[in-house]
C-alpha cells in the first residue's frame, strides 16, 4: 500500500528566525545607500550633506516603513494557524517583496525627481501589505472562533497601508517628495490600529 503524500511544511520558529533574518539584512541594506554625491573642490561636508538631505530623508521614511512590516508581520504570524504550507508560501512571497525594497530606494536616491522611481517603491510595498492582508485573509477561513474577532480586527488594522501606498502613487506625478511623505501617515493610522485590535481582545 502506497504511502500516503505528506506536503512539506518547516516548523513554525524556522519561519519566524528566517523573517528576523530576512528583516535585519534589508534594515542594513537600507544605511548601504547612504551615498552623498561627490563633492567639487573646496566644498565641505555640511554643505554637500545640507544639498543632499532627501537621500537621508528617504533613508529613514524607508526604516520606518519597513520596521512597521517587521512588526504588523509578526503580528499576522502570531495570530495566524502554524504548520500550513500555504501560510508557509505567503511568508516567503512577501519576505520576496521586502527584499525588494533597497534596491527601490536606491532607486530613489539615483533619481530623486523621477516618480516612476518614487511610483515603483510605494507599488512594492503596496503589494508587501496586500500580501500580509492574504495572511489573515487565510487565518480567518482556519482559526478557530475564540481568535476570529482578533485575526479580524487585525486584518482591518492592516488596511491603512494600501490606502497609503495608493496616496503616494497618485501624487507622485505631482510631487515625489510628497509621494513619500505621505508614508508618514501610518504614525496618526498606527494608534488607531493598535486600538482597534486592543477592543477586540478586550471584548473576548
Amino acid at each position: 500500500m502506497p504511502l500516503p503524500r505528506i506536503r512539506f511544511a518547516s516548523a513554525p520558529q524556522r519561519l519566524d528566525a528566517l523573517s528576523d533574518g530576512v528583516f535585519a539584512i534589508v534594515l542594513t541594506l537600507l544605511a548601504l545607500e547612504l551615498r552623498i554625491p561627490d563633492r567639487e573642490a573646496g566644498e565641505s561636508f555640511l554643505r554637500v550633506l545640507l544639498a543632499n538631505t532627501a537621500v537621508l530623508e528617504s533613508y529613514i521614511i524607508s526604516f520606518f516603513v519597513v520596521g512597521v512590516l517587521w512588526r504588523l508581520q509578526h503580528m499576522a504570524s502570531e495570530l495566524t494557524p502554524r504548520g500550513t504550507a500555504f501560510h508557509h508560501s505567503l511568508t516567503l512571497a512577501f519576505l520576496a517583496t521586502v527584499t525588494l525594497t533597497p534596491w527601490s530606494l536606491s532607486n530613489i536616491t539615483s533619481f530623486p525627481d523621477d516618480p516612476v522611481a518614487v511610483m515603483g517603491f510605494s507599488g512594492t510595498l503596496l503589494v508587501s501589505w496586500a500580501l500580509l492582508i492574504a495572511v489573515l485573509t487565510f487565518a480567518q477561513r482556519i482559526a478557530s472562533a475564540d481568535t476570529l474577532d482578533e485575526i479580524r480586527a487585525a486584518r482591518r488594522s492592516l488596511f491603512g497601508g494600501p490606502l497609503v501606498a495608493c496616496i503616494s502613487l497618485a501624487i507622485a506625478p505631482l510631487s515625489t517628495a510628497g509621494a513619500l511623505y505621505v508614508w508618514l501617515l501610518l504614525i496618526p493610522y498606527g494608534f488607531y490600529a493598535r486600538r482597534s485590535v486592543t477592543d477586540a481582545i478586550d471584548q473576548k
